[in-house]
């Protein structure tokens, strides 16, 4: 229905785990204009969904000059329902007002009227056609939230229509319609009633009952790189109503597949969008990418083995060789070289933590703690272990906003190294820590970049398109400004 249209298509797609969040992790705010852009393009919609109406039958008796006439009017149906000019507006702490102004309406029914005096009697019956113009309704509703635990979803409930009807202009004919045309207008009254009563009930219904049965049925839990990797778009309480706009409170958080019940270490903490005159703002806050890395956390994906055959060039398997040239491990840790000559070096690399993330206004950046494992393997193929140590890593992450996906980029990788065991003796940080620099450029955030290039999708509007959009790094947060614009051919 096109009320739930105004306010979910933009949201579309972009809307509980065991334990209810107190703050959201993804606040979607439509401000009042861009609302009333989704109203005007659900005229249509709407005016599909009131035509056809029927009105129920109307009957009695009037006084003419000459006498008393009955009358039924049948099968009165609005052909026609139109308006020109459509907005919302947005009630603090209640809900929407839909207001439709300029309208048009015609009507068909069937006439019949029967009068007798005396020995005199007089049956006929007809067609008529009925128009109104320059008039108005408001419709008024308000969203609330699924209270099935787990659900999330929004719901929609009307809560008033006032329609407002002009003057009906009646066309009768067949018949002996010049004695109905005679008394018509004395029935204006009674069929204009009626229809408004008819034309509520019907808009009441699209709300309550279409649009109500289109959000229950609402997708929260969403695809985002891959089927097993989704995000969690529920409600985490009912949308709110402020002056100018609608914020929707969602949960924001990754999760494995449609597993929900993965828990996480901490909460969302509170923070507020910063006021945009664009139709859409959406703030993402750390604690959504924090859930990110959680998940692919636990899904073992922060290990690897690193080896000489995972780079793509002499040049680049070097670092690795203990009997290379310039940056070598064999010249950087002397003892490794010494001991094992025209070997390879392994780093075995596990995440002993989900990373962590930090919005600033300066930007974003990542930390991450991995334990390595150094090993030596000779041209025989056996393996030797080397020495163990713990790697504090930070790097710099450059947000970028694109038209349909959010990407990322990891610059300046800064690693701290501790040596915690050694089976060559004693070593020196400074040198691994070269060693792991070298490792962050030449492999690490070169594969980290081509999954962060493939970007989160967050603009699937279904045929709207974002334009004017850009990105803010707000303190804890990023925020997205953009407008829309529809495109009737886009999938």
């Amino acid at each position: 229905m096109a009320i739930c249209f105004c306010c979910l298509v933009i949201f579309g797609t972009l809307l509980d785990a065991a334990t209810a969040l107190n703050e959201p992790g993804i606040r979607l705010r439509l401000s009042e204009r861009g609302l009333s852009y989704a109203a005007t393009l659900a005229v249509d919609a709407l005016a599909r969904k009131v035509r056809d109406t029927t009105i129920p039958d109307q009957s009695g008796n009037v006084k003419t000059s000459v006498g008393k006439v009955d009358y039924e009017l049948s099968g009165i149906t609005i052909k026609r329902f139109s308006f020109s000019s459509s907005s919302v507006s947005v009630n603090p702490g209640v809900g929407l007002t839909w207001m439709l102004r300029d309208l048009e309406v015609a009507i068909q029914g069937n006439w019949r009227y029967n009068y007798k005096r005396g020995f005199i009697r007089i049956r006929d019956h007809g067609t008529f056609d009925g128009s109104v113009a320059q008039s108005a309704i408001d419709v008024s509703v308000t969203l609330g939230m699924d209270a099935a635990p787990g659900a999330g979803r929004p719901t929609i409930r009307s809560v008033g229509c006032d329609c407002r009807l002009g003057a009906i202009a009646i066309q009768l004919g067949g018949g002996a319609s010049w004695l109905y045309n005679a008394f018509v207008g004395q029935l204006e009254g009674n069929i204009r009633r009626a229809l408004q009563d008819a034309v509520c009930r019907r808009i009441r219904r699209a709300v309550d009952e279409d649009a109500g049965s289109s959000l229950s049925s609402l997708q929260v839990v969403v695809p985002v790189a891959d089927d097993d990797l989704r995000l969690d778009l529920g409600l985490v309480e009912p949308p709110r109503f402020q002056p100018g706009s609608v914020e929707f409170p969602l949960k924001g958080q990754f999760v494995h597949g449609d597993d929900v019940t993965l828990g996480y270490p901490s909460t969302a903490d509170p923070f507020q969008l910063v006021d945009s005159d664009q139709m859409v703002t959406i703030g993402i806050s750390e604690y959504t990418l924090k859930t990110a890395g959680y998940v692919l956390f636990h899904r073992g994906l922060f290990r690897h083995n690193l080896t000489s055959a995972d780079l793509s060039s002499t040049s680049e398997r070097n670092f690795l060789s203990t009997s290379g040239t310039g940056l070598c491990f064999g010249r950087l840790v002397p003892a490794v070289g010494r001991r094992y000559p025209n070997a390879t070096v392994e780093l075995e690399m596990t995440a002993t933590g989900p990373p962590d993330a930090l919005i600033s206004a300066k930007g974003v950046r990542i930390r991450a703690s991995v334990s390595t494992t150094f090993r030596a393997r000779p041209s025989d193929g056996s393996l030797f272990y080397l020495l163990a140590a713990d790697v504090s890593a930070t790097a710099g992450m450059t947000v970028t906003l694109g038209e349909s996906a959010l990407r990322g980029n990891l610059t300046g990788f800064v690693p701290a190294i501790v040596v915690t065991d050694s089976g060559v003796g004693s070593v020196d940080d400074s040198a691994l820590q070269t060693v792991m620099k070298l490792a962050a450029r030449l492999f690490v955030a070169p594969r980290l970049n081509e999954a962060l290039q493939k970007g989160v999708a967050w603009s699937s509007f279904g045929k709207f398109r974002p334009a004017n959009h850009r990105l803010e790094t707000q303190s804890q947060f990023l925020q997205i400004h953009t407008d829309v614009i529809y495109e009737p051919g886009a999938e």
